[in-house]
């Protein structure tokens, strides 16, 4: 009998392979899978195994009459039909818990940089300027940072924050205030009192341009914005004119609606050049969850749930 077969559509660690070759598995390494080529070899899978660009829709699933199981390396599902897969009776499953760490720390390094001008007084001094008025920096100290989402990244930055005199204010309107011991207050709250706001939510049809003209007018004290979680969280155009504005104060910013930023799909890539051009902008290419470390705990969080999950062991 012919051994189960899985298909890896990424570049991971090797070790989510090596694992399913202990227990039997054939297994095929295919990053980024062009798609017609995914709907063609997909018939012969048992597992699949993907990141956050292979596109696992009906039509996949239709194609692959032995896939018993879908692995997300990392946290968002929005690119796998989830309703679709459990009238298949097909297991999903992800590894969120595998790169918190990371971007919590990202976050993090990304509004300290900003308030105290690393990357600008960086680039001059590289330059030969010196300059040190003009790149006086800012403490976080004593501001209030609101967490939108306190899932496993937005309480691994809270985890990031304690070392700080900041007060954390906590909006999710699924957890209960009595049982997390946070300090969970409205979004009202949030926009109103707090100098960040930074967005830790998943991707869907509720979170799409939460960040929106009405949100970021909303926001009092001139927040700046973080957002590590999907691009479509915020509306870039939104974002945009809040920035240039002045109606936030600045943006930490590691995921766009378009990635790459000159993919075109949703924004042409001046949108992007004139948002990165302003002073009060760091960004990053989708890279906050992307360390050494994590690289190998995404992979082995997701292996020991499909061994839980398939009774492997």
């Amino acid at each position: 009998m012919a051994a189960a077969k899985v298909l890896i559509t990424a570049d991971i660690h090797p070790y989510l392979q090596q694992r399913f070759q202990m227990f039997g598995f054939e297994v095929d390494v295919v990053p980024e899978i062009p798609r017609d080529e995914l709907l063609k070899l997909i018939p012969a899978y048992t597992i699949l195994i993907v990141t956050t660009y292979t596109l696992v829709d009906k039509e996949v699933i239709n194609n692959a009459p032995q896939l018993k199981l879908v692995g997300r390396v990392g946290s968002g599902m929005e690119n796998i039909d989830l309703v679709y897969c459990r009238e298949k009776n097909i297991i999903c499953l992800n590894s969120p818990e595998g790169n918190a760490n990371a971007v919590g720390e990202h976050c993090l390094a990304m509004l300290l940089n900003l308030l105290n001008n690393i990357c600008k007084a960086d680039a001059e001094l590289k330059k030969g300027i010196f300059l040190r008025e003009a790149y006086r920096g800012e403490e976080l100290d004593g501001k209030k940072v609101g967490i939108i989402g306190y899932g496993h990244t937005g309480s691994a930055f809270s985890k990031k924050l304690r070392g700080f005199d900041v007060e954390v204010m906590v909006y999710d309107k699924y957890i209960v205030p009595e049982v997390a011991h946070i300090n969970v207050v409205s979004l009202e709250t949030i926009q109103q009192q707090c100098d960040v706001i930074s967005f830790h939510v998943p991707y869907n049809e509720e979170t799409h341009y939460y960040g929106d003209i009405s949100f970021f007018a909303s926001c009092i004290k001139k927040p700046i914005i973080i957002n590590t979680s999907r691009g479509a969280v915020l509306q870039t155009t939104a974002l945009l004119a809040a920035l240039e504005s002045r109606q936030i104060g600045g943006l930490c910013i590691d995921v766009f609606e378009d990635e790459p930023i000159n993919k075109g799909r949703i924004h042409a890539l001046e949108i992007y050049q004139r948002l990165m051009a302003l002073d009060n902008v760091v960004a990053t290419p989708h890279v906050a969850g992307w360390t050494v470390q994590s690289k190998y705990k995404l992979v082995k969080v997701l292996m020991d749930k499909i061994e839980e999950a398939l009774v492997l062991s």
